[in-house]
């Protein structure tokens, strides 16, 4: 039975720890922020591991390069054994970017907040707008970025404003020209120049995806401008979701080593050097951000100071960990569980009242009663209130959902029995004493998705406005995708779905 990506990662992360506790490892190293905080310090938190992870990303794309040509190398000359040692290197950078949510070579964001604007381009919600005059303009600076093709992605929207908005002198155009290009007078930047167009959407909310390219850069860093053929006064022109994306060649493309070649320890030293020179303005930043939101608001000044505490606490290197980097340090420690309680080694009670998603578990002596998050698996009871949602949930009968709940509670108990289990708990407790929690094995990831898959639970996600994070959204997300695969393999109540006219 195969499993989704969110629980593979859980597994890679298992394997490539050295203390074996990185069960959730970099899955769970996202920005779930806890609802406890302030808005004010979840937004700078946020930001600041976005710029963590995009300063991060380009030097790591060049250290994989120069790593893949010493691979190549290495078994070229049969020394097999270092060959591989840099195969897991680079097996663990991969795993570290992808499990983040942001994978090397996966493409260079073009922040709309990290521009310089000028003339009427403005930003609103992460979406650059305006673009009135001819004269505006969106440029990005010293963008430091490895040399070779990129296209240039966006999301593109074009309407035309309310009449009670726009002059009549001014007509909406049919369809909107802009021009991206690279800033400089050197050979080469001029051939970068690229022009395409935007067409009329059917209303402001309806976007088109453009692709640009390629454009091929030779050195780094560069400055970016994306600027109109002419002012829109009539229209109203909306870009979003701005990157480069990386054109993928047929055969590999390595960068090309030093005359000196490197030893594997001194690749990793040397990218050790140019990371921590990399992501030393984005905690100076972060650091000037909390400062500031500790003097505008006396309430949060204690907060800010205890996360900048935080910060420089995570700076100092664990003796017992002198390998660890401080990318990986800021977001399984940073970013990580915030929200809930993370224990390790929990082991299942089997009693009275044990069901499919609710059962006692006992963890350092004490024991906890959890009802697994976001499912709900069918009650042993026939006149339990659930028994109709369940059932209306699947389309079956009614009388059909006990059966269901003993299948439930039968695998629950077979499949967790004796097994080690992490847990990431809820503070809060339910009306009958029980705390929602995600369960977790190493071999196989979250359980919620073993129920689902075997269509013994519903899932139940939350309203959108109740999820608290990156990390939530991606389970939950995972979850009904795998409730829809479950559905078309008519998997357990699924197969007993009513059959409509």
């Amino acid at each position: 039975m195969p499993f989704s990506f969110l629980s593979s990662c859980l597994t890679t992360a298992a394997r490539i720890s050295s203390d074996g506790r990185a069960v959730l490892g970099l899955v769970l190293a996202t920005s779930a922020l806890s609802a406890a905080e302030s808005p004010a310090l979840k937004a700078a938190k946020t930001q600041f591991l976005k710029t963590l992870l995009t300063e991060s990303q380009v030097l790591t794309d060049q250290y994989d390069r120069a790593l893949t040509k010493l691979e190549l190398e290495l078994a070229a000359s049969a020394d097999y054994e270092e060959a591989r040692l840099v195969q897991q290197r680079r097996e663990e950078l991969k795993a570290i970017f992808s499990q983040s949510g942001s994978a090397p070579i996966q493409g260079i964001p073009l922040a709309p907040d990290k521009a310089k604007l000028s003339g009427t381009a403005e930003v609103s919600d992460d979406t650059l707008t305006g673009w009135r005059s001819a004269s505006s303009l969106a440029e990005w600076q010293s963008l430091r970025i490895t040399p070779g093709s990129y296209f240039l992605e966006l999301e593109a929207n074009l309407s035309p404003l309310a009449a009670t908005t726009s002059s009549s002198r001014f007509i909406p155009q049919e369809k909107a020209s802009f021009s991206f290009y690279e800033v400089s007078l050197l050979p080469g930047a001029l051939e970068n120049r690229r022009s395409f167009d935007i067409p009329m959407n059917a209303d402001e909310e309806s976007f088109s995806p453009v692709r640009i390219g390629p454009i091929s850069f030779t050195r780094s860093p560069v400055t970016l401008r994306l600027v109109p053929a002419t002012g829109y006064p009539a229209n109203q022109v909306q870009l979003r979701n701005i990157q480069l994306t990386p054109v993928k060649e047929t055969s590999i493309q390595a960068a090309s080593l030093p005359e000196d070649i490197d030893t594997l320890e001194q690749a990793k030293s040397r990218l050790v050097t140019e990371l921590e020179r990399a992501q030393k303005t984005a905690l100076s930043s972060y650091e000037a951000k909390l400062s500031e939101i500790g003097k505008a608001s006396p309430e949060l000044k204690e907060a800010a100071a205890t996360e900048t505490k935080r910060l420089l606490n995570l700076q100092q290197k664990d003796p017992a960990k002198p390998n660890e980097n401080l990318l990986y340090r800021m977001l399984t420690r940073l970013g990580n569980t915030a929200g809930f309680e993370d224990i390790e080694n929990a082991q299942l009670i089997s009693d009275e009242q044990l069901t499919g998603d609710h059962f006692n578990i006992e963890h350092e002596g004490k024991k906890i009663l959890i009802r697994l998050l976001w499912v709900q698996c069918a009650p042993l009871d026939s006149k339990s209130e659930q028994t109709n949602a369940f059932a209306k949930h699947f389309s079956i009968d009614p009388d059909d959902a006990p059966a269901m709940g003993r299948s439930a509670r039968e695998f629950t108990l077979g499949y967790l029995d004796g097994k080690p289990l992490r847990l990431l708990l809820r503070p809060n407790v339910d009306k009958d004493g029980s705390r929602p929690a995600l369960v977790f094995l190493s071999d196989v990831g979250l359980y919620q998705n073993v129920l689902v898959d075997h269509g013994l639970a519903a899932v139940h996600a939350p309203m959108k406005d109740d999820l608290r994070g990156t990390l939530e959204k991606g389970l939950i997300s995972n979850l009904m995708d795998r409730e829809t695969a479950a559905k078309k393999r008519k998997s357990g109540a699924w197969a007993l779905k009513e059959e409509r006219p």
